[in-house]
């Protein structure tokens, strides 16, 4: 049940953003950079325009402070930049202030206007192939028609030549905002909410997107109550996979029904702007993602743990915390690209800055493969007693940069991940049982009989000890020596922990020792004597 359910909320997100469709907005940085355009061709200007009360003598100047104006609610001052010549007679009994406001509407949520792309000459663009008095600033769909905004030159009551924005086009306003408007719904909100205005978004569509949210939040819970109280009936003893999926699940879901119904706000292009950052869309993922591994590693550290394994359970969380700085590094360069801006620019930007982090580092990340090596291969783990080059100890704890090992002589040895791992490695801890091969030496002058009866019964008395394994077993004369003859013998202790090896082998040693005894056999003296001035 679980699976179909989980199954069918994925196609159905995945549906919904795959069916989600905005108008082609500019990005964030696309205006910005046009409003820094703006501002560097004002401070290198040198035509001189026309002087004129209301700076009407260009295109863009002509644009441009109608925007200002009506950006500011100075409808009477914006009216100024209208042509209200020859209106159609329906549009008589309609204030210029209101169409000033219905046109700054319509413009704010269809036509993204380039100041920096209007002429700033007197005389406008020649190369359009439109009137020498006429040109366009964009067009807006109306139904299945686009409407053209034009600039147009008209004469002043002085007989000078300004800009004014086209009557033929201050004709179409009402047919514009009828279809882009704020609706009735948004008309009728606007008449109690304050009048109150943040990218483009007035008061009542704040409320409508505050709205949205809490409607899908009602839409989606009864989905969301039985994944939760299927993920608590499946792992009673933990509450991860219900917090998982009534956190960054539930809100991730939330964000694609939102952004499905963007458009009933009927935002302006600053917010479509900013919307196509995707930042909430890119925030909801990035936690799901987040929380997944953090998920994954819970999963995976129980079962680390349940089949002994503690050393690489300590590794996941760092290399979890990794994969989540990757994650989150990933989702900010992609929630730039969405603005506009290159983040493979930026990277490159680094550029010595870059180099210089990662040469630093390097040994940091050398080391840090060194510790997933040892804890994946486990050639040795915390606990064990191990030879390492030339020195032996005891491994402490196995870190992301050193191993620490405590020497026989009971001090302390910090090794890089890096070099220790490269390192000639001998467990001693991973023995299943111990070898016993004491160097028995014989006098020269040892008769065969006894020689033959104290192999035999030291052979008897390793096979009648409890800790000695039954293969291999040997007990021969092996060798004459120079000064003795030599006796090898081979067995292995049923035993893994030092002390009780210790006591085994001195038991058998005294029984060797007896046995030697019994039999008049005596060890070998290998001491070597100088003599001086012998007599030959």
């Amino acid at each position: 049940m679980f699976k179909t359910l989980f199954s069918t909320l994925l196609l159905t997100l995945v549906w919904v953003l795959n069916n989600i469709a905005y108008a082609e907005p500019p990005t964030l940085k696309n205006m910005l950079s046009a409003e820094e355009q703006l501002e560097l061709d004002k401070t290198t200007s040198t035509e001189t325009l026309l002087i004129d009360e209301y700076d009407r003598g260009s295109p863009r100047a002509s644009m441009e402070g109608f925007l200002m104006a009506a950006n500011q609610a100075d409808y009477e001052r914006a009216s100024h930049y209208l042509d209200l010549r020859n209106l159609p007679a329906k549009l008589k009994d309609v204030a210029p202030e209101e169409l000033v406001r219905q046109l700054k509407i319509v413009l704010d949520r269809m036509l993204w206007v380039d100041l920096h792309a209007l002429s700033n000459s007197n005389l406008g663009l020649s190369a359009d192939g439109l009137p020498s008095y006429r040109d366009s600033v964009g067009k807006i769909p109306v139904g299945d028609r686009m409407v053209h905004v034009y600039l147009q030159r008209v004469p002043r009551k002085d007989g000078e030549r300004i800009w004014k924005i086209s009557n033929a086009t201050i004709a179409q306003v009402p047919a514009m905002y009828q279809q882009h408007g704020d609706g009735p719904l948004g008309e009728y909100l606007s008449l109690y909410l304050p009048d109150i205005e943040v990218l483009g978004l007035e008061s009542w569509q704040f409320v409508m997107m505050i709205l949205l949210f809490l409607g899908a939040y009602i839409f989606l819970w009864p989905i969301f109550w039985l994944l939760i109280r299927f993920g608590q009936r499946r792992d009673p003893e933990s509450d991860a996979l219900p917090r998982f999926i009534s956190g960054p699940l539930r809100l991730l879901t939330i964000v694609l029904v939102v952004r499905s119904q963007f458009e009933l706000l009927r935002p302006s292009l600053e917010a479509r702007a900013v919307a196509e950052g995707q930042t909430l869309f890119i925030i909801a993922i990035a936690w799901v993602i987040v929380a997944g591994l953090e998920l994954t590693r819970k999963r995976l550290h129980q079962k680390l743990i349940s089949r002994e394994r503690e050393q690489g359970a300590l590794l996941l969380r760092p290399l979890f915390n990794v994969l989540k700085i990757l994650v989150m590094l990933i989702a900010l360069l992609i929630w730039l690209e969405n603005l506009g801006f290159k983040a493979s620019t930026m990277l490159a930007g680094l550029g010595i800055g870059g180099l210089a982090i990662a040469l630093a580092a390097q040994k940091s990340v050398e080391n840090l493969i060194g510790a997933i090596t040892l804890y994946v291969s486990t050639p040795v783990k915390a606990g064990d007693f191990c030879k390492f080059g030339s020195q032996t100890g005891v491994v402490e704890e196995i870190g992301l940069r050193f191993t620490r090992v405590r020497t026989i002589d009971r001090t302390v040895i910090n090794i890089p991940n890096a070099t220790f791992v490269d390192l000639h490695l001998e467990n001693y801890s991973e023995r299943e049982k111990i070898r016993y091969s004491p160097a028995i030496k014989l006098r020269l002058d040892s008769r065969s009989d006894q020689v033959q009866t104290v192999l035999s019964q030291i052979k008897s008395a390793l096979i009648s000890h409890p800790l000695v394994d039954e293969a291999p077993l040997r007990v021969r004369l092996k060798d004459f020596g120079t000064h003795a003859l030599e006796v090898n013998v081979l067995c292995y202790l049923n035993t893994i922990v030092f002390d009780e090896y210790l006591e085994a082998a001195e038991e058998l040693n005294l029984q060797i020792l007896k046995i030697l005894e019994e039999n008049q056999v005596a060890p070998a003296d290998l001491t070597q004597y100088r003599v001086v001035n012998a007599p030959l």
